[in-house]
Formats: structure tokens, sequence, C-alpha cells
């Protein structure tokens, strides 16, 4: 990572700035060590390279939202574990997800503790992903490391998002839930107007796949993947311009969490720009009005018109929400948001 990032990084827990601890350097930039809040005391590793800004208990396997609210630690089930939703009943599964809210309520009030050493095991596959040898088996380079995505075509969904963020006219950049960072890649290549680049990722091999892409790009000065909970984001409170969200909120327990720190971290005029799809996902194994119930008692995605209204609820005003219909027959939904 390069010392620049720190402008913009903080502590996930309270939110203040970090200072370097027996860090290594290499042409410049950060290799290891560990970044230390000036505040709480707590300390971060900085694992290949890259800043894991989570707190003890956060790193662990992926739960499904639904799984992570009914407090069930166990393999997922696809798709999303709405298997085990339809299994348990929808009045059954409330009844666990409240007993699970309040085990986390009292948890919360707990000391937060530094993050352990990451398993080598770990180390090992964001080594080998960022590395580039990920993207050299099979036809994987062809596939996801293609700019721009389809020519530019205009009536593209995905190209239409692209176009969206550019159109902020940000200088500091912040991509929700990156995945394996195609998206916020591809906004890098296409932005030359971005002078700081931030893309927070929960799983960490990942992380080693999105700072490959953004060396791909050609953007690797200017953009950082770093290891995060969206729902604790490690950034600075107001000092992003633009936040980005692809897709992702289906895949998230706590989505009004995310709207208050996407709140939080925004300059005062900023934007919150996401592309979701317009109805829940349920799998077709239950009814939707049934996977909404549960998802809106949760805090999981139920729709974009409760997103909205919870959206509106954080202080955010609604500057589009644009319905866009595919010749796959997929229909999204662009959100725009602004902070007051």
């Amino acid at each position: 990572m390069r010392r620049k990032a720190l402008k913009y990084l903080g502590c996930p827990e309270c939110k203040s700035e970090l200072e370097t601890e027996n860090i290594r350097t290499w042409k410049g930039d950060i290799r290891s060590g560990h970044l230390k809040c000036r505040r709480c005391g707590l300390s971060f590793p900085i694992v290949v390279g890259r800043p894991v800004l989570m707190t003890a208990g956060s790193i662990d396997h992926w739960k499904a939202p639904v799984d992570e609210a009914l407090g069930i630690d166990a393999p997922v089930l696809p798709p999303l574990s709405i298997p085990r939703l339809v299994s348990l009943g929808i009045d059954e599964a409330l009844k666990m997800a409240e007993a699970e809210r309040v085990r986390q309520s009292i948890q919360t009030n707990t000391k937060m503790k530094s993050i352990p050493e990451i398993p080598e095991a770990v180390i090992e596959k964001m080594k080998y992903r960022d590395s580039g040898e990920w993207f050299k088996k099979g036809s994987r380079a062809e596939r996801h490391l293609k700019f721009p995505w389809k020519d530019g075509d205009p009536s593209d969904s995905f190209n239409i998002f692209m176009k969206t963020i550019v159109d902020t006219e940000a200088t500091s950049l912040l991509d929700l839930a990156s995945g394996g960072g195609s998206a916020v890649s591809h906004q890098v290549f296409l932005n030359g107007g971005l002078e700081q680049t931030l893309s927070v990722e929960r799983d960490l091999k990942c992380l080693g796949n999105i700072q490959y892409r953004f060396r791909y790009a050609g953007r690797s000065r200017t953009s950082e993947a770093v290891g995060g909970d969206v729902r604790k984001l490690p950034v600075r409170t107001e000092g992003i311009d633009t936040i980005m969200m692809l897709m992702a909120l289906p895949e998230i327990h706590g989505i009004t969490i995310v709207l208050k720190e996407a709140y939080r971290v925004l300059k005062k005029g900023g934007y919150f720009i996401i592309l979701v799809m317009e109805l829940p996902f349920n799998g077709d194994l239950i009814s939707l009005s049934e996977f909404v119930r549960f998802a809106e008692e949760t805090d999981l995605y139920s729709g974009y018109e409760k997103f909205q209204s919870d959206a509106e609820g954080c202080g955010f005003r609604i500057i589009e929400s644009e319905h866009i219909s595919e010749a796959s027959g997929k229909i999204s939904r662009l959100i725009s948001l602004r902070k007051q």
C-alpha cells in the first residue's frame, strides 16, 4: 500500500487516524507491518501490501446473509441458504433471528480486540492472486481482464452504471463489497480524474485479485484494495466524493448499517451509486412475499423500494432511480443517492 492512502483510511471501530508500526517497504510502498489506531489502540496487519482493517472475529468464511441473520455457522446451502429458510419456516426463522440479534447486541457492548495474525494459507492465496497466476488459468484473463466491457455498449446496465459514476466527477472513490474487483478496476480504467480509489472487500484472497486488476488497468499508483467489512468501514469520516456498489446488496446482512456508514464517509454533496436487481433473490424456492417479510425484519435486501426508503431515512436524497431491462430478461435498478 502507498502511504498516501493513510489520508483516507481510519480505524473501523472508532474512525480515528491510523499510524504505521514496524513496517517494511519495497520501492517506497508498505509491504508488511501494522497500522495502529491512535485513539483506541487496536492494531491491524498489512499483509502482502494490503491493509486488513477488521477486528477479531470479522475474518472467517463468508456466510450467506440468511445464515448470518439466523446465527448459523455452517456451510452455505446453495442458493444463498434459502433452502434453510424454507425448511425452518418464516415464523421459526424470525424467532431465531431475534435471539441472534440479542446475542449480537451483547457482543457489541464488549471491547473489540485487535485482529490475530492472518493464517498462512490465506496469505499464500493472497500472494497467488496478486501475482496474476490466477488469471492465466483457463480463459480467465479473456473473461476478467477486458477493458472496456462490451465495447462501451450504452444500453448495457454495467456500462450505464460505469458512466453514472464517471459523471459524478469524483476525485476520491470508494467501492463497497468489491468481490474480485471487476467493477472497480473497470471504473479506474475509464475514469482518469480519480486521485484515490479504495476498494473494500471482506474476502482476503480477493484483495490480490483486485490489486492485480488495478496494475493491469495502469492505476495501481492511485488505487488500493483494503480488507474490511462494509458495515464497519475502515474509512475516515467525510473523506470520499463518490461510493459505488455493484450487485452486492443481496449478499449483505445489515443493509441499513451499510447506508449509515456510506452516509458517514461521504463528503457533503457526495454520491452513492448502486446497481442492484429490482427484486430480492428468493431462488424460486419461497414466495416473494414471505422472503420479503423475513428480509425486512432482519435487515436484508428486500427490494429497491424499501432500500430507497431506508436511504432517505438515513439522510440521502434520491437523485435517480432507473429501471433497466436487458435482452436476457434481467431487470436491474440503478439508484443514485446524494448526501445532503
